[in-house]
């Protein structure tokens, strides 16, 4: 058995799985003020992959800036406190099991494609859209990490030069359009007809966003497009460079996919080369919050 661990900002999602991907036992803990240091984290991790039962290795997914050579994350939005945390080193000194850490959405595209929308497939891009826009890159069934473990920040490819500040410090990103931050921008800008100021700040504001878009609000469909245009110029940029056959589509956001599907679509046939779009295959995720337990607890196997 393997224990993969799905680290969020509010709890942490636990899991006993097969080695073929299957989950067989499920944990979810929320997270209190003194879980959120360093020492808090080690603690509470420990004690929940003590309950969740013997395993031969632990994955542990996180949001932000892993370092995976030095298994240390440099930095996450979710915690600003910590700074070059070896969370693995750590974890592993408390349960004497191999512990291995990694970037939450290469967890999510891993499970997807190990158990999900993605099942066998080999070569695949895949993005999370989620309150930001997270990203990984498989090739020849591995996740590809690149020079220090950091490839795949898809979320942060430029589509519009001219366009609004990101949260990294750059201009346009894909993540100012096709996430929950991004559709929320957009509704700053021009809201939906009678869009309240609670309704705009809500956790669900994509989902209200597709409900207005469903009942035909024009405002709430052209911010849709708005958001499928710039996922399509990341797409075929990405598949311009890579030549995937399948891109997969997690996270929240990805659920009001079929409203941006027709801009994304048109603006991939604009800008990639035919012969790579032609057979190209968009997926939306399958398995929910249970793809970053899967993915996590199998990359250790990697």
């Amino acid at each position: 058995m393997l224990t993969g661990i799905d680290v969020g900002g509010t709890r942490i999602k636990g899991g006993l799985i097969t080695a073929d991907g299957e989950l067989v036992h499920e944990v979810t803990l929320w997270l209190t003020d003194a879980d959120r240091t360093e020492e808090g984290m080690v603690q509470r991790l420990s004690q929940l992959i003590h309950s969740l039962g013997p395993s031969d290795s632990v994955g542990i997914g996180v949001a932000g800036v892993v370092d995976q050579k030095q298994q240390c994350i440099s930095e996450s939005p979710n915690f600003p406190m910590w700074k070059q945390f070896r969370l693995a080193e750590r974890i592993q000194q408390e349960i004497q099991r191999p512990v291995l850490i990694d970037n939450d959405a290469n967890c999510v595209i891993r499970g997807e494609q190990t158990a999900g929308v993605a099942q066998g497939v080999p070569d695949l891009i895949g993005l999370t859209l989620g309150t930001g826009v997270g990203g990984a890159v498989i090739l020849n069934g591995r996740v590809w990490r690149g020079y220090k473990g950091m490839a795949g920040e898809i979320g942060h490819t430029v589509v519009n030069p001219a366009g609004a500040k990101c949260g990294c410090g750059s201009v346009g990103c894909l993540e100012t359009y096709a996430s929950a931050v991004g559709l929320r921008r957009l509704c700053e800008g021009e809201r939906p007809d009678g869009m309240t100021n609670e309704e705009l700040f809500r956790a669900d504001l994509p989902m209200q966003l597709a409900e207005r878009a469903a009942n035909g609000d024009a405002v709430a469909r052209k911010h849709f497009r708005s958001a499928g245009k710039a996922l399509g110029v990341t797409i075929a940029s990405m598949i311009n460079v890579l030549n995937v056959p399948v891109v997969v589509l997690a996270g929240g956001v990805a659920q009001a996919y079929p409203f941006m599907e027709k801009a994304t679509l048109e603006t991939i046939k604009e800008r990639a080369f035919d012969e790579i779009a032609r057979d190209l295959s968009i997926r939306c995720g399958t398995l929910d919050e249970r793809a970053g337990i899967i993915g996590a607890a199998l990359s250790v196997s990697e």
